[in-house]
């Protein structure tokens, strides 16, 4: 009997269990998870499902996919799906989760892990699949329309977002001292312009830092596998996310590296009915660019000195959103 976690709309886990196999009640949701390995040549390593399996059987699909066990993050789920389905160790430090669907009664994590594997050395879980190979874009492109592929929605957007310079790695405590420092070189600049000695994230102590980390979730982002830039966000109250922080490095400003990641994080939570986020006023390119992104002004203002007025926006429609199959 396997048992999930069930969560509601919001992706706030609550107190029931689920059993698969009975149908779930309106309203409630369960955590699935897709994995697809990636090599260093771009190609993806994909399975053949057994014929008899329910579901898309006889199809060819992603390296592993499955729902989250009671007690599974989607982390844990991602790394026992491929262990079950193709017996290796997953290298989920090299994972990303690309972005999420929500359907009718879950929400489908997309992962991407890049990692060599030698087909050879896989050990196939004979009940569910019946082989595996490595392919391109191209070829899984041709199998969807040849009808051999499960045609999902978003794989267009997947081979893209898999292919960009640009990368969002969960960030740990671990990581906390290094990205403190990155915050403080970002926003040095600022600090110096603009005399904010209560505010500036320059002058945050490394105990209030930490409590980002259990507040949200932070992420580094690289560019060429070179960090360049961070960004948090938590969820302030259901349905609304709160863009707390993003940090670019001066020498990374101008590749839209910031809208792309905007982009990514309306994916990544499709929990969220709106998002919210700070910024300076005077600051015009800040302004512009949130703007353009779809937020507008919401709020008082907080003035912080006579050179800096503090400006909060929110965005409550065009969110970005992934169809189901």
């Amino acid at each position: 009997m396997e048992l999930w976690n069930v969560y509601d709309q919001y992706r706030q886990i609550t107190d029931r269990i689920h059993e698969r196999g009975v149908e779930m009640k309106d309203g409630d949701y369960h955590i699935v998870v897709h994995v697809w390995i990636m090599n260093d040549k771009g190609q993806f390593l994909i399975q053949k499902r057994q014929p008899w399996k329910k579901g898309w059987s006889n199809m060819w699909d992603c390296s592993a996919a499955g729902s989250a066990i009671q007690g599974d993050s989607s982390e844990m789920a991602a790394v026992r799906e491929a262990k079950e389905e193709l017996g290796i160790d997953l290298d989920i430090d090299h994972g990303e989760r690309l972005f999420t669907v929500k359907f009718s009664c879950g929400f489908d994590d997309i992962w991407l892990v890049r990692q060599n594997v030698e087909i050879e050395d896989l050990s196939l879980q004979e009940e569910e699949v019946a082989e595996a190979k490595w392919a391109n874009p191209d070829q899984i492109r041709e199998m969807i329309a040849a009808g051999e592929f499960i045609p999902y929605a978003y794989i267009d957007l997947f081979f893209e977002t898999a292919k960009s310079p640009i990368s969002l790695w969960k960030a740990s405590i671990e990581d906390a001292e290094e990205l403190l420092e990155l915050q403080k070189e970002v926003f040095m600049p600022l600090y110096e312009k603009y005399n904010d000695h209560e505010t500036s994230p320059v002058t945050q102590t490394m105990e209030r830092f930490l409590k980002r980390f259990e507040r949200g979730e932070y992420y580094k982002i690289t560019y060429e596998g070179q960090l360049a830039g961070s960004v948090n966000v938590y969820q302030k109250i259901p349905g609304l996310m709160r863009l707390h922080i993003i940090n670019i490095r001066e020498a990374y400003h101008n590749r839209g590296i910031a809208q792309q990641v905007m982009t990514r994080l309306e994916l990544m939570y499709p929990e969220a009915e709106a998002w919210e986020l700070g910024t300076i006023l005077s600051e015009e390119r800040n302004c512009y660019l949130y703007e353009k992104m779809g937020y507008e002004q919401h709020g008082e203002r907080q003035v912080i000195n006579d050179k800096m007025t503090l400006v909060s926006y929110r965005k409550e429609k065009n969110i970005g959103r992934l169809k189901s199959l």
